[in-house]
């Protein structure tokens, strides 16, 4: 139980309006004779009532939220669980995201009646149809809403059961949200390819921040973060990373997203221009030794004391 006074729970609470409403039967030109299915059988559907890039950018923002909360924190009891150390920096970065919100909702409500007639126009001979279901502005006004509540939990004494099963799946959680964004990292920098460049490091770095913030929640982890930093920081700092590098990068994917594909090119990635040993010892002789590092064996995998063979 000593975790939750390392977490604060926050939910995020943006709220969209869709621009949809139920379609009806009188929305409908029908052919003389024709037939509509039983309710119970086939429902109709909405229809739109708004152009939907005008609601787009709202969508936007609240998936900009959970990724900024994501970024530090897990779900958890349908919200997040954020360590207490990182609270005030998200909070910081969720007051500017909420701030753009409102003042694209100022913006759009501006904008409604107008952007409604926009609407008929772009869709002629159906006009009442969408008038029927246009709503209020003081609706539309209550149905967009973004709101950031934070709260610390305890369990009711005596029933504490519940939660603690609750508790003891954070850590599961975790891996399973770093494995994703591996995952996604893999197909989007690393899939079909024998180098890569300096960005696709960032988001590597990313996970390991967020796993080190709540590493409180499994003290192995510590040895994770610590193993996978020192592969990172024997990678070259700028230019393309390839050759045992990038065998390396990869090992690190494949550790962090349980990728087969990434194990497989860790391990058989050839690898050319090896150094000879003439130009070993003429590096040697270097004035500064920081900005060469020879590593004779680099693997696949992080090295770890006592460490499980897979963490994800």
């Amino acid at each position: 139980m000593n975790i939750l006074d390392n977490i604060v729970i926050i939910v995020l609470s943006v709220s969209l309006w869709t621009g949809r409403k139920q379609l009806r039967e009188e929305d409908l030109k029908l052919a003389d004779g024709s037939e509509l299915p039983p309710q119970k059988l086939a429902s109709l559907g909405s229809k739109r009532v708004m152009d939907p890039a005008a609601l787009a950018p709202f969508a936007t923002f609240k998936r900009r939220a959970e990724r900024t909360v994501l970024a530090v924190g897990t779900r958890f009891l349908g919200g997040y669980a954020v360590p207490v150390e990182k609270l005030d920096g998200l909070m910081a970065e969720l007051d500017v995201i909420k701030d753009e919100y409102n003042a694209a909702r100022i913006e759009f409500l501006s904008e409604y009646d107008q952007a409604v007639q926009d609407w008929k126009a772009q869709n002629p001979g159906w006009e009442e149809v969408i008038a029927r279901s246009v709503e209020s502005l003081e609706y539309v006004r209550r149905q967009l809403a973004f709101c950031v509540q934070t709260f610390n939990i305890n369990p009711v004494e005596g029933h504490e059961t519940g939660l603690e099963t609750e508790i003891n799946g954070l850590a599961d959680q975790l891996r399973h949200e770093v494995r994703q964004q591996a995952r996604l990292t893999w197909d989007s920098s690393f899939k079909g390819k024998l180098e890569a460049g300096q960005k696709t490091v960032r988001p590597i770095r990313a996970m390991l921040e967020k796993i080190e913030g709540l590493v409180f929640l499994e003290p192995g982890l510590h040895e994770l973060v610590t193993g996978i930093r020192s592969t990172l920081v024997n990678l070259p700092k700028t230019g393309p990373i390839k050759g045992r590098d990038f065998a390396a990068l990869c090992g690190v994917i494949h550790l962090l997203g349980n990728i087969p594909e990434a194990r497989e090119i860790a391990e058989n990635l050839p690898v050319e221009d090896e150094p000879t040993e003439e130009t070993v010892e003429g590096l040697e002789d270097t004035a500064d030794s920081n900005e060469i590092e020879i590593i004779p064996d680099l693997l696949y995998v992080p090295q770890f004391e006592e460490a499980p063979a897979e963490w994800f």
